[in-house]
């Protein structure tokens, strides 16, 4: 069991006494079986962005505040002395009120405001498979999926106001990911998958053709090489994002980029 308090100084205003309790416990050796739990509470400032971004900025929001509770199982083992599984699932319920949300105006900008109540609730599964293909290979798979409901519970702000009860904008209620990595003496090639759901672009999750983003599907390849010399170690990535060209938005009105490129270099030195 662990406890701890935490608070933030920003400018000269100090932030209420911010809590987190966690316990862990182990219901079996066998499979290491795990059970948590935690309960902590949420306080945030605006950030300089949501303040005085030029345009949009709103210098009169509020903090967020609220309350965020979770349970969750996890369990790892060998299922042969050369395969190791490791699962987790996890159970969250978030009550945040004057939740920051940037939002479409009429001006042809976003602006962020607050809303009132936010109850935001969901499921985290995670699946893990590590494979020992040899002496010198290696195969990794990892699996996410999130389900997200995030409600606006707030009371209208306006008699036209349609957006209690409703999903918020641009948060999706299901999301999913799977990864592979085959790795062989300091070469690794990576493959990722991730889908998100469809989302809506209005508080009041208007189904017209503006209203809502589509689903979209994404494919991510990298190829790494790490190279271990006596001061550092060097790694040499290349990634291609969007190999199938897919047509997607995360923001209304603002295409994303079709199949990209990307070079890294890492040097980790070795004091």
């Amino acid at each position: 069991m662990s406890l701890t308090l935490r608070e933030e100084l920003v400018g000269r205003e100090l932030s209420p006494l911010v809590p987190a309790f966690i316990a862990d416990v182990q219901i079996s050796k066998r499979g290491n079986v795990v059970a948590k739990a935690s309960v902590s509470r949420n306080y945030r400032y605006p950030t300089l962005n949501d303040l005085y971004f030029m345009p949009g900025g709103n210098p009169n929001l509020r903090s967020e505040r609220g309350w965020t509770y979770d349970v969750g199982i996890s369990s790892e083992g060998y299922l042969f002395e050369q395969v190791k599984l490791r699962g987790s699932a996890t159970w969250f319920d978030s009550h945040i009120s004057d939740w920051i949300l940037w939002l479409p105006t009429t001006k042809g900008f976003f602006s962020p405001r607050n809303v009132k109540d936010v109850h935001s609730y969901g499921v985290e599964l995670k699946a893990n498979v590590d494979v020992r293909l040899g002496r010198k290979w290696a195969l990794r798979l990892d699996a996410n999926y999130s389900y997200t409901p995030s409600i606006n519970v707030g009371e209208p702000i306006s008699a036209a106001d349609r957006s209690v009860g409703k999903q918020l904008p641009y948060v999706p209620r299901h999301s999913a990911s799977l990864t592979g990595v085959v790795s062989w003496r300091g070469w690794a090639f990576s493959y990722m998958w991730c889908h998100y759901s469809e989302r809506y672009t209005m508080s009041s999750n208007d189904l017209s053709l503006t209203g809502r983003l589509p689903k979209y599907y994404m494919s991510n390849i990298s190829l790494e090489k790490s190279l271990q010399l006596r001061w550092a170690e060097l790694s040499f990535k290349g990634l291609v994002n969007n190999i199938f060209d897919e047509e997607y938005l995360s923001v209304l009105s603002r295409p994303m980029p079709g199949i990209n490129f990307e070079l890294f270099v890492g040097i980790t030195p070795k004091w």
